[in-house]
């Protein structure tokens, strides 16, 4: 177990876990064969020595020594603890974390009575939609609007019927409902901040519900209600419709960002996946970096008005900055007065989704709404119109990205590129990435703290090679190679420092064939050998299989011959106690025998019909098979 998730949610989630992906989002990767290399983000450095591996799922810097999984990567660059990591990783793919019972497990988290009484509005709100007397007009608006049952449940759609206390008389108490903003409480008096709305649960990444949207069912004002910000609920941090997004597709190739509830529903029943919106504000940089981490293409879809281009101004101002690697943003803006749903009705789906694949670069409207009362034929609108870019052009980082920038506003304003950029660029911020390289070697030190009596022989040092570490960290670079080892029973009991771990390793690999390297690493998280497993998952193996595998095997026949040598000492040992004991010096003969064996077989190979079935049958006596 790793803390009170169990360990097979941690196995399900690496599995689902693309660390490629993850990492990309936060460091700009390239392809170097099978691996992909970046600079460090835990050290300074001009020559890429970052490393990571898809088929290991782990990284490694050469550098400074930094490595581990995915969940290790998060801990160390975002300086999240590690359920917040393993939040963070479960959120992206749609899953929910469970928890095992504990009896040393700390209370219940002060926020969880806001989630409980949440979830109870929740089944409130849709069991009126389905049973409230004067629900007639709100399944009146969802069937004119095309919404199918089926998707009105997937949303949880619900009502909030009209009357001030439906919610409150359904409660055991307020308390929590007015912290959460279901309930409101002034001049002594209480009573539902929702009535006869059509109601829309707002999902965090995890699933639950932490505050609700409501539309006016009849005539009447706000047309949208949301709930107010709560110690759950931060609306620049939520993004309505991507838990659903994440749960219809296990990895989704576009989000589409629109402007409200019934876009994003409209879309969905369209046939459209991925529609999400942002709660009714710009755009924030936590909105934007996490529409980024979880799709590789984003669209923004707004209204041709000026508040919609306004909006779409300022989303692409903060989802500049943070766009790299493949990730792409690209933006469509909608004619005048129409919506998605409008655009779907009128032309179909087909001709909606050649609109999205036709969308502009975001890079092209953002300069576009720059110079847009420029006049850039003269001096004071081009001088106007690098003023507007500069603030954006200190937030974006050394790139592409930024190049490109720089390029078309050289293009447009007639200035050198490199003026423009020295004009521009302030002095950048220490970066926040310089102090885990510290976290990392801390961590060194305490997992050396904790490895002072390895259980992987005689030195604490597992960067010492020995064949019973090298097998290990094979094992845990190609966890295939195991087929190569056959029974880990013949591992047990023999006395040699290490083989108890590697028969255990060995024993998980053969229940799980498709193991990887993350996931195997992941099983030994505050486990006594965690510090020296890392370290041997940092060896650098052979580039090539069949190499790997030749490795693999002499590793093998070294412990072997340890195991043999060992077998030799403890007969010694009996015989001293029990001379002329006939079966302990036949047991020595053989022991010797079977060396001999070994170290022929080194040098020059055996003869095939004699000795390589007496090898075999020696090898079976001391269960070696």
């Amino acid at each position: 177990m790793a803390g009170r998730i169990p360990q097979e949610f941690i196995d399900d989630l690496l599995q689902r876990t693309d660390i490629v992906g993850v990492i990309g989002e936060r460091v700009p990767l390239r392809q170097a064969g099978s691996n992909y290399k970046a600079l460090c983000p835990f050290h300074e450095e001009r020559t890429p020595s970052f490393t990571v591996s898809p088929e290991r799922q782990t990284y490694r810097c050469f550098g400074c020594g930094a490595h581990g999984t995915v969940i290790g990567f998060l801990m160390d660059h975002d300086r999240l603890g590690f359920r917040e990591a393993v939040a963070e990783l479960a959120a992206r793919v749609g899953l929910q974390i469970p928890s095992v019972s504990d009896p040393k497990s700390s209370p219940r988290e002060d926020n969880e009575p806001l989630y409980a009484v949440l979830a109870k509005a929740d089944r409130f709100y849709r069991e009126a939609l389905r049973s409230h007397p004067k629900r007639n007009a709100a399944v009146d608006y969802l069937r004119q609007r095309g919404i199918s049952g089926e998707v009105a449940a997937q949303f949880g759609i619900g009502f909030a019927p009209p009357g001030w206390n439906n919610l409150l008389k359904h409660l055991d108490a307020p308390q929590d409902a007015i912290k959460a903003g279901l309930i409101i409480e002034r001049d002594g008096k209480t009573y539902d901040r929702f009535r006869d709305r059509i109601t829309f649960p707002i999902h965090d990444r995890r699933g639950r519900v932490v505050a609700f949207g409501a539309r006016v069912v009849t005539d009447g004002e706000p047309k949208y209600l949301n709930s107010p910000e709560s110690p759950i609920f931060q609306k620049g941090r939520e993004i309505y419709g991507l838990y659903h997004a994440l749960q219809a597709q296990r990895r989704i190739e576009r989000l589409i960002v629109v402007e409200g509830y019934m876009d994003v529903i409209a879309l969905t029943q369209a046939g459209i996946p991925g529609a999400v919106a942002t709660l009714g504000t710009a755009t924030t940089r936590e909105q934007a970096l996490l529409l980024l981490r979880s799709a590789p293409e984003v669209v923004l879809c707004f209204d041709g008005d000026s508040a919609g281009q306004g909006a779409a101004f300022r989303a692409a101002e903060n989802l500049l900055p943070v766009l790299q690697g493949d990730r792409q943003v690209r933006v469509m803006i909608l004619p005048q007065g129409s919506d998605p749903d409008d655009l779907i009705r009128q032309d179909g789906r087909e001709a909606f989704e050649n609109r999205l694949n036709n969308a502009s670069p975001v890079i092209e409207l953002y300069l576009s709404h720059l110079h847009r009362d420029c006049d850039l034929a003269t001096v004071d609108g081009r001088t106007r119109m690098l003023e507007r870019a500069s603030g954006l052009l200190k937030r974006i980082p050394d790139g592409i990205l930024r190049e490109t920038l720089l390029g078309r506003l050289a293009d447009l304003t007639h200035t050198d590129p490199q003026r423009i950029d020295n004009l521009c660029r302030s002095q950048p911020p220490k970066s926040s990435h310089a102090t885990p390289s510290d976290r990392v070697k801390n961590q060194q030190v305490s997992h050396h703290k904790r490895q002072s009596s390895s259980p992987l022989g005689g030195s604490s040092d597992p960067g010492r090679r020995t064949p019973v570490r090298h097998a290990i960290a094979l094992l845990l670079q190609q966890p295939q190679l195991a087929y190569l080892a056959g029974d880990p029973d013949r591992f047990a009991d023999r006395g040699i420092a290490g083989l108890e771990l590697l028969q255990h390793l060995l024993e998980i690999i053969r229940a799980d064939p498709h193991t990887t390297t993350a996931r195997l690493l992941e099983k030994f998280r505050d486990d006594r050998h965690e510090g020296a497993l890392q370290k041997l998952a940092a060896w650098q193996p052979a580039e090539r299989a069949v190499e790997r595998e030749q490795e693999m095997r002499d590793a093998l026949m070294r412990i072997e011959e340890r195991i043999i040598a060992r077998e030799q000492e403890k007969i010694i040992e009996q015989l001293a106690c029990q001379p002329q004991n006939c079966v302990l010096e036949q047991r020595l003969k053989d022991a010797q025998r079977l060396q001999f064996l070994f170290d022929k077989l080194k040098a020059q190979g055996l003869e095939a019909d004699t000795e390589g079935a007496e090898m075999s049958r020696l090898r079976n006596h001391f269960n070696l098979d």
